[in-house]
């Protein structure tokens, strides 16, 4: 097969898969859709096994983009709205503690500890999570392992779309009653404080595509100097473990967004995060390709059960903390899905919850600006934070 043909049919099923999701108002995740079709083409004899290496997404490019993902993502990150929706943040945090509380001594009796602690991180938050333990999983011979990593962030949305909208629906109408009685009172939406740069701007004729990806790739690369480094220093006290690199790229990323070395977003302004964003995806849930289908099949009932754990994890978690901050039960666990979501989906679901039963404008742009930052906040933490750093550690432990 000739890679641009192999490209063109990747795309494809990509493109099929979003189409379906839109349709679907996001019900049907596009991630599997492209998953059915692509393992069906390999299964079915179709498609070749290479098919994925053969469109240009290599293992070693899926790893630069990954890395330069995170860097980006810590960068996108403002210090400032996490502190003004610090109660989210504690939430999100606890949702986390919920689901390795459960999951890992539950799963672990279940199943056994390899599974439990391979499936935690991607229930915690998603993409890069999984990513993490899928690649550990094949460095240390688990290929089944790295196979239920990759699955769980296939399906874990289904749950979310049967549970958040009555608890977005429930918040929602508690406070339209509020609001309408008096009792609270509209706020301006929240825009980030110009700060001063540490760091001085470049100027903007010097800002091209090549320019954004090499600051990204210096930090990334700073990233990837700081975690080999910290496995040395742990190895000469005799203690088998590293600080994964996608924990400093995302502590670095925020630290270089905050002082000015990296813009907020850089990869959409470099007018590249569209593409990185697809290969990632084909490059990692390409891994899947060489699973069987009756690997697959059988792995379908412990993916359940461990979703269904880690949503008990989460709830316990989350509405814990949300109670000692004073805060509905309803809205608390609506934050903590957050782990199984993020943006965008956070956002249509919860914009659509605003839509169907705001009667008026002001009105609208209450519980626009009161619920959307939260739940955005709420992905942020569980998704673009939370979960790396709980991967960054568990790899150490599989």
């Amino acid at each position: 097969m000739h890679p641009a043909m192999a490209f063109f049919i990747l795309m494809a099923f990509l493109a099929l898969g979003e189409f379906i999701s839109v349709k679907t108002r996001a019900i049907v995740p596009s991630i599997l859709i492209f998953l059915i079709l692509l393992l069906s083409g390999v299964w079915g004899g179709i498609l070749p096994k290479e098919i994925i290496e053969l469109g240009g997404f290599s293992e070693a490019m899926t790893e630069v983009i990954m890395v330069i993902i995170v860097v980006n993502m810590g960068s996108s990150l403002s210090l400032d709205s996490l502190k003004k929706e610090w109660k989210t943040v504690l939430i999100g945090i606890g949702a986390i503690v919920g689901i390795a509380a459960v999951i890992l001594p539950v799963g672990s009796m279940i199943y056994d500890w390899q599974t439990a602690v391979v499936a935690a991180p991607p229930i915690a938050g998603g993409f890069v999570a999984a990513f993490e333990m899928s690649k550990t999983s094949l460095a240390k011979g688990l290929p089944h392992l790295s196979t239920i990593a990759l699955l769980l962030l296939a399906l874990q949305e289904f749950p979310v779309y049967f549970i958040l909208p009555g608890l977005l629906r429930s918040e929602t109408l508690r406070r339209l009653d509020l609001f309408r009685k008096g009792e609270l009172k509209a706020v301006s939406a929240a825009e980030e404080e110009n700060k001063k740069r540490l760091i001085p701007a470049i100027p903007e004729k010097y800002m091209d595509t090549s320019t954004y990806l090499f600051l990204l790739g210096l930090v990334g690369m700073i990233a990837i100097l700081c975690s080999t480094l910290s496995g040395k220093i742990f190895n000469s006290f005799g203690v088998a473990f590293k600080i994964s690199p996608t924990i400093f790229a995302l502590l670095f990323g925020i630290v270089a967004g905050e002082i000015g070395l990296l813009e907020r977003k850089s990869l959409q302004k470099a007018n590249c995060f569209g593409f990185f964003v697809v290969a990632s995806v084909v490059g990692v849930m390409g891994g899947l390709v060489n699973s069987s289908m009756e690997e697959i099949l059988a792995l379908i009932v412990p993916l359940v059960v461990l979703i269904f754990l880690g949503i008990i994890g989460m709830a316990i978690g989350g509405i814990i903390v949300g109670k000692l901050l004073k805060l509905t039960w309803q809205m608390s666990f609506a934050i903590a899905l957050n782990c199984l979501i993020g943006f965008p989906v956070n956002f249509l679901l919860t914009n659509e919850a605003i839509n169907v039963l705001a009667k008026t404008e002001e009105e609208k742009d209450f519980l626009t600006n009161t619920m959307v930052p939260t739940m955005l906040v709420g992905g942020f933490t569980t998704v673009t934070l939370g979960s790396v750093v709980f991967a960054g550690i568990l790899t150490n432990f599989l």
